[in-house]
C-alpha cells in the first residue's frame, strides 16, 4: 500500500486507527455522517482498549469469568431444550396458513396412525398369468410374515372384513386358484371392464396401479410394464414397534424379489428414516475430518512452524470459543421456546467460519503493531491490537447478525428457528472471542516470552534456541504483498477483472432468475440405497402423481344438508382439480343403498317418494348400519366419526375421499390447492375444507420463494445501513453491498447451473451466503477506510 502504516488518520471519513500515530495534515472537514460514524468507532475504540488493557493484565481471571458466564448460560440448556419431531411436516408452512389449522383438525378427529409398505413389480408385460402368478407368491409370503405375538392379518388395517392390500390382484378377490387359473385373454377382459372392487366394494381405478401402460387400437390397455402392491398396517403405540419390524421383513421379501418377475422395487414407512438416517451416520466421518482440517489450518495460520512460535493451543482456543457459543445458542434460543430442526446441524459450520474469521482479524492485528507498538507492556498491546480489531468484527458481526434477525422475520417455523439460533450464536461469538480468546491470545504470548515449548508448556527452551529461517517465511502474506496486489493493481489487469465479473454477473443473472421452485423427498437419500431406486422406479412408472386426499365436514347437520352433500359431490367429480372416478363419497353410497334397499326395517323410516330419512334420529341410525352391516358400506366406516350423546347417534366429522391429479410443476401446485379450496368453500362454506399431507407441501412451495426473496432484501438493506453508519462511506458501504449482492447472485446462478432448485434447504443456504459473504468484503471496506493515501 502506498498510505501510511494504520495509526493514520482517515482522509476520507476521519477514523482514528490505534490513536498513536496522527496525520500532521489539517483533518478534513467532517460530514454529519462521518462525525456519527466518528464517535461511535471512537466509543467502540475506547472501549476495546480498555477491555484489552484489563485483559491482558488478567488473562486468567477473564478467561475464568468467561467460562462461568458460560457455565450459568448453559445450565438451562438440558431442561429447555427440544428437538422437532421427526417427520414433523408442519416445520416448512407457514405459521398462518389455514392448512394448518385442517391439519390440526383432521388429526384431532381422525388420528392416523396407518402405516404402509409398497412394492413395484416391473416386467416386460406385468399382465400375464406367470407374472400375476408370482405375485400372487409374494402376496401369500407377506401375509405368513410374523413378528412376536402378530401377523399380518393381526396388525392390518380392515376394510370391511379383508385386510386391505391395493392391487390388480384384488380384482380376483387375492384367490389363488382364480388367479392362477386366468388366462391371457381372461387378464386382460378383466383389467378393461373392472370398475368396482369385488374386495372392499369400492370403485376401481386400475390404470392407478398399471405403469408404462399400451393401448390396443380400440382403445383398451393391452398390456402394461409395472404393476404396484400396497399393505395398510396399523401403527399406533401399542403396535408400532412390531409394525416396524413387520416392515423390515417385507423389505427384505421385496429385494429378494421372483424369479419370474425382472425387478422388484420396495418402500414402506421406515425406509425413509432408515436410509437417509444411515446416509446422514455415514457422513459423520466427512464432518469429524472438516473439523480436524479445519483445525490444522487455524494452527498453520495463527502461528509458524517451529516449537516456540506454532500457537496449537490457541486453535483449541479458538474451538472451544465456537463450541462454547453453540452452547450458548442451544441455550438462549430454547430459553426464548425454539425447537432444534433438521438444518441446526449446520450450525457449527456457520459459527466456526465467523468465529475463525474473527480470530485472524485479533491475531493480525496484533501482528500488525508498529515495531514501536511492540516494544510497549503487553497489556498495552494488547489493548492496542483490540482497539482496532474489536470495531473491525463489530462491524462484520453487528451485519451478520441482524442479517440473521431478519431472516428470523420469515413465517416458516423451521428457518425462523435457525436464524434465532444462528443469531444468537454469533453474539455469543462475537462475546466470547473478545474476551476468551484474546485472554488466550495473551496467555499464549506470555508462553512465548517465556520460551515455553508450544505443544508441551512444561518444557523451557534455552536461551541459544533460534526458530529455523524457514518458519520465520510468512507464504501467503508475501505472495499477496509482492504478487497478487501489485498485478491487480495495474490499470488493464482492473479492467479484465471488471469485464470478467461483469460476465459472470450477467451469466449467473440469467440462472438466478430461472431457478426452478421444486422439491423431492428422494434428495435426501443416497442414489444407490433401495428406498431411492422405488423412488426412481415410482416416479418413471407412476408420475401421474397422483395425490389422495379427502373433503371433511365438521359437526354439523347431516340430515339438513342433503342438497350441499349432493352439490359437493357432484362438483367434486366435475373438477378439473380431482382425478376423474376417484372420488368416494358415503354420503352418496348411503342414500343410493336407502333407494335400493328391500330391507322392510329400512324402508318403514324413509319417505316413500324422497327415499330418505323422515328425521335425524333415523338419518343416523340407519347410517350407523349402512357402514356396520352392509357390504357396501363397511368401507366407509373409517371415513366417519360417531358421537353417542345421550343415546343419540351424531357425526362428528365426516371424510369423502378423492384423488388429486398429477401436477408439471410448483405453480400448478398452487393452482389445485387453490382451486379445491374454493370449491369446496363455495359450496359447503366453512364447514367443510379439503385436506392432504400433499397441501402442506403446496402452502410451503407457495410462500418459499417470496419469503427468500424478501428476506435477502431485508438483510441487504440492513447490511448497507450498518456499512454506511459504521463506515461514513456511501461509496465503500455501496461496494460491500454490492459484493454481497454479486455473491447472492453468482451462487443462485450456479445453483440453477448444477441442477439445484429453490427449496427449503437451498433457501437456508443463501441465507448463510449473506451471513458469510458479508464478512470479507465489510472486512476489506472498513480496513481501507483506516489508511490515508492514494486508491492504490
Amino acid at each position: 500500500m502506498d498510505g501510511k502504516k494504520n495509526g493514520a488518520i482517515n482522509s476520507t471519513n476521519g477514523h482514528v486507527s490505534n490513536g498513536d500515530i496522527h496525520s500532521s495534515k489539517e483533518e478534513p472537514k467532517l460530514s454529519c455522517l462521518q462525525k456519527i460514524s466518528h464517535k461511535i468507532i471512537s466509543v467502540l475504540e475506547t472501549a476495546f482498549y480498555r477491555l484489552g488493557r484489563l485483559i491482558g493484565t488478567y488473562p486468567w481471571r477473564v478467561m475464568l469469568i468467561s467460562t462461568i458466564v458460560t457455565g450459568i448460560i448453559c445450565i438451562a440448556a438440558p431442561f429447555t431444550f427440544t428437538e422437532s419431531a421427526d417427520g414433523d411436516d408442519t416445520l416448512w408452512v407457514p405459521v398462518n396458513a389455514k392448512v394448518l389449522d385442517y391439519k390440526s383438525w383432521v388429526e384431532s378427529v381422525f388420528p392416523s396412525t396407518v402405516r404402509f409398505g409398497t412394492m413395484i413389480f416391473v416386467s416386460d408385460n406385468v399382465l400375464t398369468p406367470t407374472v400375476l402368478s408370482a405375485m400372487w407368491t409374494i402376496y401369500n409370503s407377506s401375509i405368513s410374515l410374523t413378528t412376536g405375538t402378530n401377523n399380518f392379518s393381526t396388525l392390518c388395517i380392515q376394510s370391511g372384513s379383508n385386510c386391505l392390500v391395493n392391487s390388480i390382484l384384488e380384482l380376483w378377490s387375492y384367490d389363488e386358484t382364480t388367479i392362477k387359473a386366468a388366462s391371457q385373454a381372461d387378464i386382460k377382459t378383466k383389467i378393461n371392464t373392472a370398475t368396482t372392487s369385488p374386495m372392499y366394494f369400492n370403485s376401481y381405478d386400475v390404470t392407478t396401479v398399471l405403469g408404462g401402460k399400451v393401448y390396443d387400437g380400440s382403445g383398451k390397455i393391452d398390456s402394461a410394464t409395472a404393476t404396484k402392491m400396497t399393505w395398510f398396517i396399523q401403527g399406533d403405540d401399542a403396535v408400532k414397534d412390531q409394525a416396524e419390524a413387520w416392515e423390515q421383513q417385507l423389505i427384505d421379501l421385496g429385494q429378494k424379489g421372483n424369479s419370474n418377475i425382472s425387478t422388484t422395487y420396495v418402500f414402506a414407512i421406515r425406509s425413509f428414516s432408515d436410509e437417509a438416517g444411515g446416509a446422514i451416520r455415514g457422513d459423520i466421518a466427512f464432518l469429524s475430518a472438516g473439523y480436524v482440517i479445519v483445525i490444522v489450518y487455524i494452527t498453520i495460520m495463527l502461528g509458524k512452524f517451529n516449537c516456540l512460535e506454532q500457537r496449537f493451543g490457541l486453535a483449541i482456543a479458538g474451538v472451544v470459543v465456537v463450541g462454547m457459543s453453540i452452547g450458548i445458542c442451544f441455550s438462549l434460543a430454547s430459553l426464548c421456546g425454539f425447537e432444534y430442526g433438521p438444518l441446526h446441524s449446520v450450525l457449527p459450520f456457520l459459527l466456526l467460519g465467523i468465529g475463525v474469521d474473527d480470530m485472524f482479524v485479533i491475531v493480525g492485528a496484533l501482528k500488525n503493531l508498529s515495531d514501536e507498538q511492540q516494544k510497549l507492556p503487553l497489556n498495552e498491546r494488547i489493548g492496542k491490537a483490540l482497539r482496532h480489531s474489536g470495531a473491525s468484527i463489530t462491524v462484520t458481526s453487528l451485519t451478520d447478525i441482524m442479517a440473521f434477525f431478519i431472516g428470523a422475520t420469515t413465517l416458516l417455523p423451521a428457518l425462523r428457528s435457525f436464524c434465532i439460533f444462528a443469531a444468537f450464536g454469533i453474539i455469543a461469538l462475537y462475546g466470547l472471542s473478545t474476551t476468551f480468546f484474546v485472554s488466550a491470545m495473551t496467555v499464549d504470548v506470555k508462553r512465548a516470552a517465556a520460551r515455553l515449548n508450544a505443544c508441551c508448556c512444561f518444557y523451557k527452551h534455552k536461551p541459544e534456541y533460534k526458530p529455523n529461517n524457514c518458519s520465520q517465511k510468512e507464504y501467503l502474506p508475501a505472495f499477496i504483498l509482492k504478487f497478487y496486489a501489485p498485478n491487480l493493481l495495474k490499470f488493464p489487469v482492473k479492467i479484465v477483472v471488471l469485464v470478467l465479473t461483469a460476465g459472470l454477473f450477467g451469466l449467473t443473472i440469467w440462472g438466478t432468475v430461472n431457478l426452478e421452485q421444486k422439491f423431492e423427498e428422494k434428495w435426501f437419500l443416497p442414489s444407490d440405497s433401495y428406498a431411492y431406486d422405488y423412488l426412481t422406479a415410482s416416479d418413471k412408472y407412476f408420475s401421474s402423481g397422483q395425490e389422495q386426499a379427502g373433503v371433511y365436514c365438521k359437526n354439523i347437520d347431516y340430515f339438513g344438508k342433503k342438497t350441499e352433500m349432493e352439490s359437493l359431490y357432484t362438483q367434486l367429480t366435475a373438477s378439473n382439480y380431482v382425478v376423474n372416478g376417484t372420488v368416494d363419497s358415503w354420503f352418496n353410497s348411503y342414500t343410493d343403498w336407502l333407494s335400493t334397499t328391500s330391507d322392510a326395517s329400512v324402508i318403514a323410516q324413509i319417505d316413500g317418494t324422497t327415499k330418505y330419512p323422515l328425521d335425524s334420529t333415523k338419518f343416523y341410525d340407519l347410517l350407523h348400519q349402512f357402514v356396520t352391516t352392509e357390504s357396501t358400506g363397511l368401507r366407509f366406516s373409517r371415513n366417519l366419526k360417531f358421537s353417542n350423546t345421550s343415546s343419540v347417534l351424531g357425526l362428528t366429522g365426516s371424510k369423502i375421499s378423492f384423488y388429486h391429479p398429477s401436477v408439471k410443476d410448483t405453480v400448478e401446485g398452487f393452482n389445485v390447492l387453490d382451486g379445491i379450496q374454493s370449491l369446496v368453500a363455495g359450496v359447503a362454506g366453512s364447514d367443510c375444507f379439503p385436506y392432504s399431507q400433499i397441501h402442506l407441501t403446496w402452502e410451503s412451495n407457495k410462500v418459499i420463494r417470496q419469503e427468500l426473496y424478501r428476506n435477502i432484501a431485508l438483510a441487504a438493506v440492513c447490511v448497507f445501513i450498518i456499512c454506511l453508519v459504521l463506515i461514513a462511506n456511501i461509496w465503500t458501504s455501496l461496494m460491500v453491498f454490492s459484493c454481497v449482492a454479486l455473491t447472492f447472485v453468482n451462487v443462485g446462478g450456479f445453483m440453477h447451473f448444477w441442477g439445484l432448485t429453490i427449496d427449503v434447504v437451498t433457501c437456508v443456504q443463501l441465507i448463510l451466503a449473506i451471513g458469510l459473504a458479508v464478512d470479507y468484503s465489510a472486512h476489506i471496506g472498513h480496513c481501507f477506510m483506516t489508511f490515508q493515501g492514494g486508491r492504490n
